[in-house]
């Protein structure tokens, strides 16, 4: 899969289907306060319905990086690709397009970003990107900031 463009959206497209607006306003109610979501309230339970929609990049912040802990399975499926165990610089450098300073900046400012994402494979594709951060904590105790980054077939 080779990315073509990536715009930033406002808003999801108002004909997306109800899965995306579902996740979208699931993360929304669970942010408290302005901060972030915690994983105890977006649980794998909870995230069932896009198990294989979504990926988890936690923050490293020791290497201001992240490391994708798990790929979705829909995106391995579309491009072909596993970057499980990586980081979303590969993706940048093999693509051509913006994740990792994107997810910086979901970091940095604690908002979800969704992007419109045009893709030429055999025929021209739109996918929706949203980028969910949300907050954990490792084993030790200590927080850690994960992004959940989702994309959604959007149009062929």
């Amino acid at each position: 899969m080779a990315y073509a463009q990536e715009i930033r959206l406002d808003d999801l497209p108002d004909d997306v289907d109800g899965h995306v607006s579902q996740l979208l306003a699931l993360w929304q109610d669970a942010c408290r306060d302005g901060d972030i979501p915690d994983r105890g309230e977006l649980s794998c339970e909870v995230l069932s319905a896009w198990r294989d929609d979504i990926g988890i990049y936690e923050y490293q912040p020791d290497r201001n990086d992240f490391l994708i802990r798990i790929d979705a399975p829909n995106m391995i499926a579309a491009s072909g690709e596993n970057y499980q165990g990586s980081t979303p610089r590969q993706i940048d450098l093999d693509f051509g397009t913006a994740v990792y300073p994107t997810l910086c900046e979901v970091v940095r400012t604690g908002q979800a970003q969704i992007h419109m994402i045009g893709v030429e494979r055999i025929e021209w594709e739109n996918w929706l990107r949203l980028m969910l951060p949300v907050r954990t904590r490792c084993r030790k105790g200590a927080p850690v900031i994960q992004v959940l980054v989702v994309h959604f077939l959007y149009k062929v």
